[in-house]
């Protein structure tokens, strides 16, 4: 194992485990890892500090849960949360600017040794007199530039420069006369930068204009403040000035932040379910963002450290130890080569890279509204893997306005209940709202004697399915164990060696004999109807009785049909017919006529429709209008998805708005769905009588 900082409660021999339920970590609020990393209350987990490469120092790594040093850790206001750095009204950004990865430059004074002119520049920012200024008294003043980069976007409130024997008391120096008389001030956000990194030409902001300044100590209040990241100061004079300090005063959220967390180590292969969090806001909620993402590996550091031999210009990377080289080269190692090696020296450091053969890539941002949710988000990085990292960016629009991250919280099982689970549906491209027989196959690879196997699957469907007809199982010999077709078609089903345990307008579940043995393939036989030009098939296989599970990753599971193409599998169904059409699939009542008399014929209308292709929640409207177009009653009203509509909710009994019966005769019923970027309605008429 690579060196790291192991913060570990227990560690145990993990062989042989029994099956285990679902486990959560918990950062912050109540939780049972501090955001730091110190674990408590977990048997066998461990965390890593994170190593991070510097944005601005590529080739050198650091340790830190806080990479930009913008996140706060220890809030006094939330002492278990975390949430972007806010500076005080009026802090001095310019005493700590080098620091955080600014610098400040005077472009025009070429005439001054590069090196002296360094020196006075940064003494510009130092808090306390140097005895020196940027003096400019000879030729060429005016059109003097000074530009400051504050490292980072940071809300600015002021602005202040002075000569010596100001502000600050020089006697010896008594230079106070020598002000700044004429000046112009531009500033720039820092969004538009040119490939250099610096504002683009013509993207500068003219903040203030000067002429006949008198005041020795200048003060620019920026009213009201704002984010920026440059300040350039320009001279509009001929008269000689002198700048002993040059200080730029902020306030507010920085407006990004990012938290890297400690490397989670379980110990072994392990699931990870889903991800929940609660948050807190302080100012304008919609002006602030929460952005989280996982990556899951299979060594203790996302990073790979690389050595090269010196003195060989075609040398190439080695990622080994020198001094074991069946083990990776650890950071430790990697730091006691030298940069550059000489002649005395065999190796010198290498590059540093992200060690994409071991560690997955950062996943997309999980939704706000799933991982608020109590269900929360499921984990997409893969797995089982042994070790899983986290990063939360804070974003704000708005200086005094943030999110405060308060909790955050993982679910895991383990041991896996196999090594990998391959899956893939067939077939993976079909007409629209067509049923369709499917099949759905899952192969298991079974390498470890921890593995728990599985007796239960689960599969994610769109809508309700029609029928689930059957399983299939098929051992690594190509035998078959199992073949199941079921006789009961909708609902639950025990018919001994297999059964429905679960049939829901989301998917449905069914159990068999316990899987074990590597190569095995499951194989379920459903219908249902595909919605949307594209369609993923999710599934997790399940131990009857625990909370285990494990979820399935697309890929080649085996051969379903001459038309299978092993190269083109996996868990995505296509149905590319579906753009051409309209955002209504089908929609149908169940009877022409309605008859709200009581006599239990007829007396509430029913109906049917399908919705396709829709990305995000739509809007979707059932009303009843008369035949010149009126509206009469509103008879369902939805935010949803792509699916199948029908029962509850779209039951009607003649009713207008107030609750009145309407009156005998013929009206239309119009559905309305109106998506994100296009609309389709469809009317069926309806006959009252009495």
């Amino acid at each position: 194992m690579r060196a790291g900082v192991l913060i570990r409660l227990a560690l145990a021999a993990l062989t042989g485990l029994p099956a285990a339920g679902a486990q959560e970590l918990r950062f912050g609020r109540d939780g049972n890892i501090t955001w730091e990393g110190e674990v408590s209350g977990l048997e066998d987990v461990a965390t890593i500090q994170p190593e991070f490469r510097p944005s601005l120092t590529p080739g050198v790594t650091e340790i830190g849960v806080a990479p930009d040093g913008r996140v706060e850790l220890a809030h006094a206001d939330h002492p278990r949360a975390i949430l972007p750095v806010e500076l005080d009204e009026g802090e001095n950004l310019s005493s700590s600017l080098v620091a955080n990865g600014g610098s400040i430059v005077s472009e025009t004074s070429t005439e001054i040794d590069r090196r002296l002119l360094a020196e006075i520049l940064q003494g510009l920012l130092t808090p306390r007199s140097t005895g020196t200024a940027f003096e400019r008294k000879g030729d060429k003043i005016r059109g003097t530039l000074l530009t400051v980069d504050l490292g980072a976007i940071v809300g600015v409130n002021r602005l202040r420069f002075f000569p010596r024997n100001t502000l600050l008391p020089a006697p010896t120096t008594p230079f106070h006369n020598d002000f700044l008389r004429n000046f112009e001030v531009r500033v720039h956000d820092g969004l538009l930068l040119n490939e250099a990194g610096l504002p683009a030409w013509g993207t500068w902001e003219s903040l203030l204009t000067v002429e006949d300044n008198s005041e020795p100590v200048t003060v620019v209040e920026i009213d009201p403040p704002r984010y920026l990241r440059f300040v350039r100061l320009r001279a509009t004079t001929a008269i000689p000035f002198e700048i002993e300090k040059f200080q730029i005063f902020g306030e507010g959220f920085f407006p990004t932040g990012r938290y890297l967390s400690p490397v989670i180590d379980l110990g072994t292969p392990s699931n990870w379910g889903h991800v929940r969090w609660q948050r807190g806001v302080t100012g304008e909620e919609a002006l602030t963002g929460l952005v989280i993402r996982t990556r899951t590996g299979s060594d203790d550091t996302p990073l790979a450290y690389n050595r090269r031999e010196v003195g060989n210009p075609n040398a190439e990377d080695i990622p080994l130890s020198v001094d074991d080289p069946g083990e990776p080269l650890s950071r430790r190692e990697f730091l006691r080569l030298p940069v550059d090696g000489t002649v005395a020296d065999l190796w010198e450091r290498g590059s540093i890279r992200d060690d994409v053969e071991n560690w997955s890539p950062w996943s997309p941002p999980y939704p706000a509204a799933d991982g608020l949710s109590a269900e929360g988000a499921r984990i997409v990085s893969p797995a089982p893997r042994t070790y899983l990292q986290f990063q939360v960016e804070f974003l704000s629009r708005q200086l005094h306005s943030s999110q405060i991250l308060e909790s955050i919280a993982f679910e895991f099982t383990r041991p896996a209940l196999a090594d990998a689970l391959v899956a893939e549906v067939f077939p993976r491209e079909v007409e629209a709202a067509r049923p369709t027989g499917f099949v759905y196959a899952v192969r298991a690879e079974m390498g470890r004697a921890e593995l728990q196997g599985f007796d239960s699957f689960e599969l994610s469907t769109q809508g309700r399915a029609e029928r689930i007809e059957g399983v299939e199982i098929v051992g690594p010999d190509g035998t078959t164990i199992l073949d199941h077709d079921f006789e009961t078609q909708d609902g639950l089903a025990d018919e001994g060696e297999a059964a429905i345990t679960s049939f829901t307008d989301e998917g449905f579940t069914v159990r068999f004999p316990r899987i074990t043995e590597d190569g095995t393939v499951l194989k379920v036989r459903f219908v249902n109807q595909v919605l949307a030009y594209s369609s993923d098939f999710a599934g997790r296989a399940l131990v009857e009785g625990t909370d285990a599970f494990q979820w399935v990753e697309g890929g080649d599971a085996a051969s379903l049909d001459e038309a299978d193409a092993g190269w083109d599998s996996g868990i995505t169904v296509l149905s590319p017919g579906v753009t051409g059409g309209g955002l209504i699939g089908g929609f149908s009542l169940d009877a022409p006529v309605l008859t709200p008399n009581g006599d239990g014929v007829n007396d509430r209308l029913r109906m049917t429709f399908q919705v396709l292709t829709v990305v995000g929640p739509a809007d979707i409207e059932v009303v009843l209008l008369d035949v010149s177009g009126q509206r009469r009653a509103t008879i369902f009203e939805h935010q949803g998805g792509n699916g199948t509509y029908t029962g509850a909710g779209l039951d009607w009994e003649g009713r207008d708005d107030r609750g009145n019966p309407l009156p005998p005769g013929l009206y239309l019923v119009q559905l309305r769905v109106e998506g994100d970027a296009r609309s389709t309605s469809a009317v069926r008429p309806l006959g009252i009588a009495y």
